[in-house]
């Protein structure tokens, strides 16, 4: 029985790893990956976070830190440059007009120009700058690479006299989506595969448990064994729901929403861990107050005639 349970938790585990393992390299900028995000929030950003929600998210963390940086090194000129071109960050991502990624399924990756002619952050900053001509000369070279990759003489030429480094350019370069976006009304309304085998495993077993409790309380049946299987795996069914709970996150327009299915399937699992829990720890306890109690040991002080005095005796026995 306990080979069955560590090979059970094994398998879930190993399940949710290889599920999870994509998603690990999909972050939304090649220098900070989904930091942002997580410092907001408290959570990583998954397939299902809102691609608006992702990319506004990480501008605004990244136009913080860059304004947080000390620059008093540069000249005045650059200094000015490089606020106005913060102010300009700022406006581009409360728009929230981002390209898309067409042409790479399966990956995030950045865009300079996407084919329905929306621009990136930094291609913004270049327009807005340099014109809309010098954005779509450098999208024809360089539309699908990251800043870092960009041997572009007209690139570097900006970025030299825009008060920013090409690191910085490049931690404001968003990645896009990696896969088609799911439909508006299921965005919240989804459950992970590894969750879902884990939770029907789990659920599967759990119910066998209950029914075998109850047997075993209706027979008198005295065999410890279930009940203690079902304290574990009621204790684990009830940690993985709570695990799973889905946080409460912003949307795209400000509103809260959280993901009512994954909290459904939460709430199933832990009425069903919990009650597989209560049950066996009833026909545990059960069982224990039904066995019959046997002494090992006795013992007793008793007075014996001593010559003229009374004597005092003490008698005790262990059974081994």
């Amino acid at each position: 029985m306990k080979q069955i349970f560590f090979l059970l938790v094994i398998a879930l585990v190993a399940a949710g790893c290889d599920f999870k393992h994509d998603e690990n390299l999909q972050t939304t900028n090649a220098i900070l990956g989904d930091r942002g995000f997580e410092i907001k929030y408290g959570f990583k950003p998954d397939r299902h976070t809102g691609e608006v929600l992702r990319i506004r998210t990480h501008l605004e963390y990244v136009e913080a830190l860059l304004r947080n940086r000390d620059v008093s090194e540069l000249p005045l000129a650059l200094r000015e440059k490089r606020r106005m071109l913060l102010d300009r960050l700022h406006e581009y991502y409360l728009a929230g007009n981002f390209p898309s990624n067409y042409d790479y399924p399966g990956q995030r990756t950045p865009c300079f120009i996407d084919k329905n002619e929306r621009i990136c952050a930094v291609g913004y900053l270049v327009e807005k700058t340099a014109g809309r001509r010098v954005a779509e000369q450098i999208n024809s070279k360089h539309q699908y690479e990251k800043i870092m990759d960009m041997k572009d003489p007209m690139l570097d030429e900006w970025i030299d006299a825009s008060g920013l480094t090409k690191m910085e350019c490049a931690m404001i370069q968003p990645s896009y989506n990696w896969e088609p976006l799911p439909p508006t009304n299921a965005t919240n309304n989804h459950i992970d595969a590894a969750y879902g085998v884990s939770s029907a495993v789990l659920g599967g077993l759990n119910l066998s448990l209950n029914v075998i409790n109850s047997v075993q309380l209706s027979k008198n049946t005295n065999n410890v064994a279930v009940p203690v299987f079902g304290i574990i795996m009621g204790s684990f069914q009830v940690a993985l729901g709570a695990i799973e709970w889905p946080e409460e996150m912003e949307n795209s327009t400000g509103g809260i929403t959280t993901n009512e299915s994954q909290k459904a399937l939460s709430m199933v699992n832990i009425g069903l861990g919990t009650s597989t829990l209560l049950l066996s720890t009833w026909n545990l306890i059960h069982q224990s107050q039904a066995r019959p109690k046997t002494r090992s040991s006795s013992w007793n002080l008793y007075g014996f005639p001593a010559d003229r005095n009374l004597g005092v005796g003490f008698y005790y026995a262990k059974k081994f």
